[in-house]
């Protein structure tokens, strides 16, 4: 097992963190800026029914990055940006002393390069959408791993199994289109879920059945274009005119419906 420690306290530090205590790694800091999300963090890994391996060692918040040197492993969960700014003051302070940590980002769009600063790093991407109210079973997330070398590569992988998950060695430029890709399939439908919920007040529940059946049929095809239904697939304009009447007032609703049906009705005369 290895002494992992992350910087940031955001959704995917959370949802890491606890995975990765789960699966028996000490967990020395958890490093940032917002303390009192730090804290809270903390108090929740140290509770022992998060502790199942029973794992001596506390966890501790500090804003004190130097400390982060004595872990085998140092996940950078921020913000894109943040990545290669951190990444050089990290460096700065390994090279004072004779360990060098393993120093990974879990950004699906930021290549492995912004870490060329640091001696010994690699990229540790989840592919998926990650937030602190929704418990994730990580035993169904793949996991995209990169390194600058062989031994990094060989720790993710360790990591990734520990956790029952599976890994990909991916590209920067895989990944990337894997990002984008995950772009569509997770947060766009997710807004246009949101769109829907607000016609269908308060009956938003019985859309759950045709939501979950739409995805699962969508990936059992070579396309999802081959089991594509509705007004627009069908060329029936009296119901989405219809559906437009309805819409009035609503232009955020109006502008995607009339966009969305542009453009599968092209989709069906190229096919």
């Amino acid at each position: 097992m290895y002494k992992i420690s992350i910087w940031g306290t955001g959704n995917v530090s959370y949802r890491l963190s606890l995975a990765l205590k789960a699966a028996g790694h000490p967990i020395p800091y958890i490093c940032g800026r917002n303390e009192e999300s730090g804290q809270k963090l903390v108090h929740i890994l140290n509770k022992s029914d998060n502790n199942p391996h029973k794992i001596a060692e506390e966890t501790l918040f500090t804003k004190d990055f130097t400390l982060l040197k004595e872990s085998d492993v140092i996940i950078l969960a921020v913000s894109d940006k943040a990545i290669n700014p951190l990444a050089e003051e990290l460096s700065r302070e390994v090279m004072k002393r004779g360990k060098i940590p393993l120093l990974v980002h879990t950004s699906g769009a930021t290549s492995i390069e912004a870490l060329d600063s640091y001696p010994f790093h690699g990229v540790f991407y989840p592919l998926m959408t990650l937030s602190k109210i929704k418990p994730v079973d990580f035993r169904l997330v793949p996991f995209m791993i990169e390194s600058s070398d062989k031994e990094g590569e060989e720790i993710l992988a360790g990591i990734v199994y520990s956790m029952g998950a599976e890994h990909k060695i991916s590209t920067s430029e895989e990944r990337l289109k894997l990002h984008l890709a995950a772009v569509f399939v997770s947060n766009f439908v997710n807004y246009l879920t949101g769109l829907a919920f607000d016609l269908s007040v308060p009956n938003q529940v019985l859309l759950t059945p045709l939501a979950i059946e739409t995805v699962r049929k969508a990936f059992l095809y070579e396309h999802p274009s081959m089991v594509q239904t509705g007004p627009a697939k069908r060329g029936d304009m009296e119901t989405i005119e219809k559906h437009l009447k309805l819409l009035e007032g609503k232009e955020e609703h109006k502008l995607v419906y009339e966009t969305l049906s542009k453009l599968i009705k092209e989709q069906k005369k190229n096919k």
